[in-house]
């Protein structure tokens, strides 16, 4: 584990080799599995060929627990469910909405709610991290018309980054020595386990990857085809 370290570029030697370059070290290896977000493009881009990843600010924020003692702390923790909000755009009621919402408690920082990818498009490393009045107030007001156990008062903003393909599908697959991971940061942290388990498989064994999440539909195509073959 090398906690802190930048990895500044990766090279592919062939099927079964890859170099991990750092500011320090260049760590060589049989597969590596590329998790990285909002870098993934500026990491891989010139690696091999990945899906357009529009890199989004967005601004949920953590609000405090309407009754702030202990015991209801405590309750909160076991009985504060995660959701995600739907809803209907043509109902005037909810005119204000930018997006669907999500949210679940977090011990020791409160109700986080956000809106699910409304913010701008950014570059990583350039953010503002500056919320945006308008959906921050909106957020507000969506505390307090559909979460009573929350107080949409006492608030702290976060600045986060959402990394989507074009239709929000994940991107999990390997082309030689490199697993990729990407296009779901915001919305796949409900499938951890599950990307976990994907990921573990293309770096230990050879077995494809979901044809769903493929890196290029011309792979997607291909995997169709050898699928049509051995049914046969």
């Amino acid at each position: 584990m090398r906690h802190g370290t930048a990895v500044r570029r990766i090279e592919v030697v062939d099927d079964e080799n890859v170099r991990v370059i750092t500011d320090t070290e260049v760590i060589r290896c049989r597969r590596v599995v590329v998790t990285v977000g909002a870098w993934t493009t500026r990491l891989l881009g010139g690696v091999l060929s990945l899906p357009s990843l529009v890199v989004t600010q967005e601004q949920p924020a953590h609000f405090a627990l309407a009754d702030p003692s202990a015991d209801a702390a405590r309750r909160a923790a076991t009985e504060w469910p995660g959701f995600n909000h739907a809803y209907d755009a043509t109902q005037a009621r909810y005119d204000y909405w930018y997006t669907p919402v999500y949210g679940m408690y977090t011990p020791g920082q409160g109700v986080k709610a956000g809106w699910h990818g409304s913010g701008p498009a950014t570059d990583p490393d350039a953010r503002s991290f500056t919320p945006e009045p308008a959906q921050l107030a909106a957020l507000q007001r969506y505390v307090r018309e559909w979460l009573p156990g929350a107080d949409a008062d006492v608030l702290e903003p976060v600045s986060c980054t959402y990394t989507t393909t074009a239709n929000e599908n994940f991107v999990l697959d390997r082309v030689g020595p490199v697993v990729v991971g990407a296009g779901f940061s915001g919305h796949g942290f409900k499938f951890t386990p599950a990307v976990g388990r994907v990921l573990a498989d293309l770096a230990t064994t050879d077995l494809p990857g979901p044809a769903l999440f493929a890196l290029t539909l011309s792979l997607v195509e291909a995997r169709r085809r050898s699928d049509r073959d051995l049914a046969r």
